[in-house]
């Protein structure tokens, strides 16, 4: 088509040679459109420059050259139209809405970077859940919890297991999930609603890593096991003079108590049988009465030999540490190394490995108490585990174990859950999932408690001892009484491998999260190692395996107990003290609501609990902390399992321990308050105001947090730009009509 046949058709609407005093973005000199109109073919040629006077012109800036904008003929279609409409709004005003950036006011933070920001999110409708419940039930169902009712006389430990639980850990558990999600943000990053708070961040770090560092030798504990399991007999089945102690027994029948009824048979009152043989004297033959030979020689269970002299080789005391068990050493690389090829791809590889590390195991317990049920005597163990002795209830140490283990397994105050819920959709219901998963959690480490106490009740009937006193205490629970119970099973090999399949699953989803959990801070707290995240986690990994070298030396028990006592004790309950002072006294519980609703809305279950979330975050929950954190200050006790004393300066190291845990939170507060009265010098109060980012992560987000006081002037600027974008909508109606 040529320019004179052109030319005819086109129609100057519009031309000024002084400034316009309407914001219309046809005085760019950098647009100009011509449609071309003939045989239902029509073009839209557009040249847009990256300093966009367009922009200029929209604001008022002194724009002085105009240029003639043409429109096609009137008789064009109304489909024309609008597609020139929504080309000129979409495309160029959309676009150059912030390109100049000369309407952010001058020192505001600008909450608009980080819009198209690419953090992952759980892929899977399940991932999310099944990752908070493999990390919520670990190790510390099967093995912690039976352990602390061993330990605490019983079924009395589940009373204030249970008060726990409803007035501390769902509280807090609901807490954490909340501004994880609601921020999309770790732990480090995440307390931005008072700044002096920040630290909590740091210390749920600290905690972390000591975590990983001797939880992961757990696993590798049950990975040695794992591979000695693929033998007939069990090894442990039976004493080696090689690693059995002077009262290994394998041996429970006739020769362990005898009768002594026979004729010429002389009993003693010490409990032993003697042969009569005349005036030549006498010769003994055994024992008869069973409590008696206890109390001489208390036998010990091959397994408890296997894993002490032959896995651990363990040394008499932590001031001899021994040297280095190699098999221990390698079996923690090869469970390192499984970490690190979960978790190399992030959420997205360990969304979807949870899916069978946390559905197994409940398999596995399941098919080991119905057996375990079956067997003699698993109804005195299982009496044992429900009849509680209720003088314990006044013992401060039962109160102090039953809340650190609400700790343990619901993983509060560590960071984990906070770092899970970071990687949710924005409106996903944490309020079911709360209960959903604390609960399950709850019954979990229940219900193992029937399963653990049902061997031990058949042990106790196998030993002819009482419940009481068929296995020491200690962390080995796992490692002493289902591997003995299962020798005394047919087809032993197999009921050991599943189970420790199941002890392996279960280590490895609480390591998956807590491990995430320090590379999300990192990632968050530095945004530029993002792009070498593998590296990153390559580099943790290593540096993690080579530090928990200290716990495969022959005297590794020993420093897994220091870590044990002291990196989950009273530190981790006044972090989540500090927790529910931030929500519920500074930063506020409505406002804190008001962010929830936004998320989840609010149903007529969530208004019913409101009153439960604000008696719990600001009363009951930091006061039962708070007090507990001191009592056990005040009860402290220098650490001891079974009959070996810690050295004093082994204690010592515990403190310090405690301490850099503690360091975080204190250290922060001491920069802040510098920082506000020697370096900026503020007002004080500012470190208990939200920061100007405080909110979710995405703008499309924080365009919906309309109760944030910090976020006011961004919604200011957002209507402004909307009432621009009205204007320029109505003026191209107008051009389009004329």
């Amino acid at each position: 088509m040529s320019d004179e046949q052109t030319g005819s058709n086109e129609n100057p609407v519009y031309q000024s040679e002084t400034r316009s005093k309407t914001p219309s973005i046809l005085n760019s000199s950098s647009l100009s459109f011509d449609v071309l109109n003939g045989n239902n073919a029509r073009s839209l040629k557009t040249r847009y420059e990256a300093k966009s006077s367009c922009s200029n012109s929209l604001y008022g800036s002194k724009a002085t050259v105009q240029t003639p904008v043409t429109i096609a003929n009137p008789k064009s279609t109304i489909r024309t139209s609008q597609r020139v409409k929504k080309f000129i709004l979409n495309k160029v005003f959309t676009d150059t809405a912030y390109a100049d950036g000369e309407y952010e006011p001058k020192g505001e933070i600008d909450l608009t970077s980080r819009t198209d920001e690419d953090r992952d999110t759980w892929s899977g409708r399940f991932d999310f859940f099944l990752s908070c419940l493999g990390y919520a039930v670990g190790l510390g169902a099967v093995w912690r919890f039976p352990y602390l009712c061993y330990k605490n006389g019983g079924g009395v430990f589940l009373i204030p297991y249970l008060i726990f639980l409803f007035f501390v850990g769902i509280p807090l558990f609901y807490l954490e999930l909340n501004i994880g999600q609601f921020t999309s943000q770790g732990p480090i990053l995440c307390w931005k609603m008072a700044p002096i708070f920040k630290g909590l961040g740091i210390s749920m770090n600290v905690s972390s890593f000591y975590f990983c560092l001797y939880y992961n030798m757990i696993i590798a504990y049950s990975l040695y096991f794992l591979y000695n399991s693929f033998q007939s007999p069990l090894p442990w089945s039976k004493c080696n003079f090689s690693w059995s102690s002077p009262n290994c027994t394998d041996d429970f029948g006739e020769s362990f108590v005898v009768k002594c009824n026979q004729p010429d048979v002389y009993k003693d009152d010490n409990g032993l049988c003697y042969n009569y043989s005349g005036p030549a004297g006498k010769s003994p033959i055994g024992w008869w009465n069973v409590q008696k030979r206890l109390e001489f020689k208390k036998p010990v269970l091959p397994s408890q030999d296997y894993f002490n002299n032959y896995i651990l080789q363990k040394t008499p005391g932590l001031e001899n540490s021994g040297t280095l068990v190699w098999q221990l050493a390698l079996c923690l690389g090869i469970a390192w190394i499984i970490v690190f090829l979960c978790i190399f791809k992030g959420i997205k590889s360990s969304g979807k490995v949870v899916y069978f590390t946390s559905l197994f195991p409940y398999v596995v317990l399941l098919i080991l108490g119905i057996n375990g049920w079956t067997l003699p005597g698993a109804g005195i163990g299982i009496e044992f585990y429900l009849k509680p002795d209720f003088n314990k209830l006044l013992e401060i140490s039962v109160w102090f174990d039953a809340a650190v283990q609400i700790f343990f397994t619901m993983s509060t105050s560590y960071g984990g859950l906070i770092t899970l819920a970071s990687y949710n959709k924005f409106n996903q219901n944490t309020l079911r999932d709360t209960f959903v998963i604390t609960i399950s959690n709850a019954l979990t480490a229940i219900f193992a408690g029937f399963v653990v106490f049902s061997y031990i009740g058949y042990l106790a009937d196998v030993t002819q001892q009482q419940v009481k006193d068929v296995v020491s205490s200690g962390s080995g629970l796992s490692f002493i009484v289902f591997p003995f119970a299962v020798t005394q099973l047919a087809g032993a090999p197999f009921w050991s491998v599943i189970f420790f399949i199941m002890m392996l699953t279960l280590g490895l989803d609480s390591q998956f999260a807590t491990l995430e959990t320090v590379i999300t801070s990192i990632c968050d707290g530095v945004p530029r190692v993002k792009k070498y995240k593998k590296l990153l986690i390559a580099f943790l990994c290593t540096i993690m395996y080579l530090l928990g070298l200290t716990y495969c030396t022959q005297g590794g028990q020993y420093w897994i107990e220091i870590m044990d006592r002291f990196s989950s004790g009273w530190a981790v309950l006044l972090i989540g003290t500090l927790e529910c002072i931030c929500i519920g006294w500074v930063y506020g519980y409505k406002n804190f609501q008001k962010d929830i609703s936004m998320m989840i809305g609010k149903s007529c279950f969530d208004r019913c609990l409101s009153w439960y979330w604000a008696l719990s975050w600001k009363l009951i929950s930091p006061i039962l902390l708070f007090g507990l954190a001191i009592f056990s200050i005040v009860e402290y006790k220098p650490l001891q399992t079974d009959d070996y004393v810690f050295p004093e300066w082994a204690n010592w190291i515990g403190h310090l321990m405690t301490a850099s845990i503690l360091s975080g939170t204190v250290g922060w507060v001491i920069y802040m308050l510098i920082d506000a009265c020697c370096i900026n010098k503020r007002s004080l109060r500012t470190l208990f105001k939200p920061e100007r980012d405080w909110g979710p992560l995405l703008f499309k987000h924080k365009q919906l947090a309309k109760h944030l006081e910090n976020l006011k002037h961004l919604h200011k600027m957002e209507s402004e730009k909307k009432e621009h974008h009205h204007k320029v909508e109505s003026h191209v109606n107008a051009v389009m009509v004329a």
